[in-house]
């Protein structure tokens, strides 16, 4: 591949590289605030959600061959 082969595709904008320890504090913060919003605004899950994978593959057996009971 010779340099007239190349396309010019846009400039590259470099970024400072940041350390692990940076990394791994700044996604505690974040993991930290989102426990925060729901503590203080619960969650919105139903209690259909809240059924084990057997509990709902039963239901849709039972919907789909009524007849088996």
């Amino acid at each position: 591949m010779s340099t007239g082969d190349l396309e010019y595709v846009g400039k590259i904008n470099p970024q400072k590289s940041t350390s692990i320890a940076q990394d791994s504090k700044k996604e505690s913060e974040e993991i930290r605030a989102d426990q925060e919003h729901w503590k203080k605004h619960g969650t919105n899950r139903s209690s259909k959600a809240a059924k084990s994978k057997r509990e709902i593959m039963e239901e849709l057996t039972r919907e789909r061959f009524p007849w088996e009971e």
